[in-house]
């Protein structure tokens, strides 16, 4: 018997890991926190209750990918703790697989701290990653402008070509035409969702928090998605009614982003009665739901929280399971030659986190989809 199987026996697995030396946090294989134990919680300084209620992400810098990395090099990687950031406290992370009825992941961590050889180690890959994303940022924005210039001009000259602006085509290059105009779009969607993803998930998404006018915002964007509604025959409805300030302190594009992409797959997956926006502040239980600190005595107003309610044909268990991490779906959206929307519910998650919110969904089939999501309305110290 190995001895992750003797830590994993029911009965030893609290008894076991209790007195391990090392910290030890185990998780499932697409991240959530499963178990902790006591020498964790002290060199992080956390309740348990408060720890499960994050992501490794919120842990530590790089969060799962960086876990699921050292899984496959069996190396160590030293990073700093993000729970206290004024702490200043690293620690040194191993992570390895194992399963029994599911599978699992043992992250190890060490607090190097004081430890100066791990500390010259840290400046060098922290000085190392510092400059790869530098370059990567750089990569991104001249590859973006080199893949997707050429494929706009497919787009725009094959749809020149449809319209007859070359002179007439017979039916046989029309149809032929189309085809090249539907999948340089698909290709250009593609791309595009891949950078963006891309540019999130390495942390150099270019944001900015500011007030603005949010009902403002909100009129746009009914105004703007009235009109597909109509031509489906669906009802579209925005309700503000229960809010109470106008201009919120966020991130604009990045909200929009998010309401653009919830809007357009609602309208996409249904085909009859009604599509539902609804904005109110949330009470405490919906906070604490969320994994939100509700121990400050913030008033209400404080956050907003969004519902988007369709009345399609709902998602299947299997669609809804890691639904916002596209690793994960691959498979199944290749079959259905359909990545984009894969990559689409996973930069919407990572744009709610960076907006410091979180995000839900919940559906059964023949009963329509509702995406919800909590963010900060004002300016507040997480």
């Amino acid at each position: 018997m190995n001895i992750l199987s003797w830590f994993f026996k029911p009965k030893k697995e609290k008894n076991v890991l209790c007195y391990y030396p090392d910290a030890v946090l185990v998780v499932s294989a697409s991240g959530e926190l499963l178990y902790a134990n006591e020498n964790l919680l002290k060199i992080l300084d956390i309740p348990s209750d408060e720890l499960f209620n994050l992501e490794l992400l919120d842990i530590f810098d790089g969060g799962f990918n960086l876990v699921s990395n050292l899984v496959k090099s069996d190396d160590s990687a030293v990073v700093r703790s993000k729970i206290y950031p004024e702490s200043e406290v690293f620690l040194e992370i191993r992570a390895s697989e194992y399963e029994d009825d599911e599978e699992k992941i043992i992250i190890s961590m060490r607090d190097v701290t004081h430890n100066k050889k791990m500390l010259n180690k840290l400046m060098f890959e922290h000085e190392y990653i510092t400059k790869l994303n530098k370059n990567r940022s750089s990569f991104l924005t001249k590859v973006s402008n080199e893949i997707t210039s050429p494929l706009h001009s497919i787009n725009g000259f094959s749809e020149a070509l449809l319209e007859g602006l070359g002179g007439n085509v017979n039916d046989k290059q029309q149809k032929y035409l189309k085809i090249i105009n539907k999948n340089s779009m698909q290709l250009l969607e593609l791309l595009n969702g891949i950078l963006e993803y891309s540019k999130l998930e390495s942390g150099i998404y270019d944001y900015e928090f500011k007030n603005f006018d949010f009902v403002t915002m909100m009129t746009n964007l009914f105004n703007k998605y009235k009109e597909q509604a109509d031509k489906k025959k669906l009802v579209l409805k925005f309700n503000l009614n229960c809010l109470t300030k106008r201009t919120i302190y966020s991130d604009e594009n990045a909200l929009k982003k998010v309401l653009s992409t919830l809007i357009e797959n609602a309208l996409e997956r249904t085909e009859s009665g009604a599509i539902n926006l609804a904005v109110t502040h949330p009470d405490e239980s919906c906070l604490d739901a969320a994994g939100i600190d509700t121990t400050k005595g913030l008033p209400a107003e404080s956050y907003i929280m969004i519902q988007i309610t369709d009345s399609s044909q709902g998602l299947a268990e299997d669609e809804l399971k890691n639904i916002f991490d596209p690793y994960a779906n691959i498979d199944k959206y290749l079959a259905k030659k359909n990545v984009s929307k894969s990559l689409e519910m996973g930069i919407v998650y990572m744009l709610v986190r960076i907006l410091k919110g979180r995000i839900n969904v919940e559906s059964q089939p023949e009963q329509g989809c509702v995406f919800t999501f909590i963010i900060p309305a004002e300016k507040i110290s997480l």
